[in-house]
């Protein structure tokens, strides 16, 4: 086991890549809608679809983000115990 803690390496480090870009992408999306709410209220809608999604995600493990993130090279195959 490193000397150093395994929660201060970076999350594609550790293995979790996919997960990493999900709530970066997620996040990202979020403060942009939330932000964008200021300009008009109807941007919230966009921050409800993706928290519902983070929800349904939660809930059946199936994420569309991650299918698409890998895809497009984000992610592999590799977890740390």
């Amino acid at each position: 086991m490193s000397a150093v803690n395994p929660l201060l390496c970076p999350a594609k480090d550790r293995g979790w890549r996919v997960e990493a870009a999900v709530r970066g992408v997620a996040g990202t999306i979020v403060l942009a809608s939330a932000a964008l709410a200021l300009l008009d209220r109807r941007w919230l809608w966009l921050t409800a679809f993706v928290g519902v999604n983070l929800l349904q995600s939660s809930l059946t493990g199936w994420c569309l983000m991650s299918n698409f993130l890998a895809m497009f090279g984000v992610g592999g195959t590799k977890r740390n115990a």
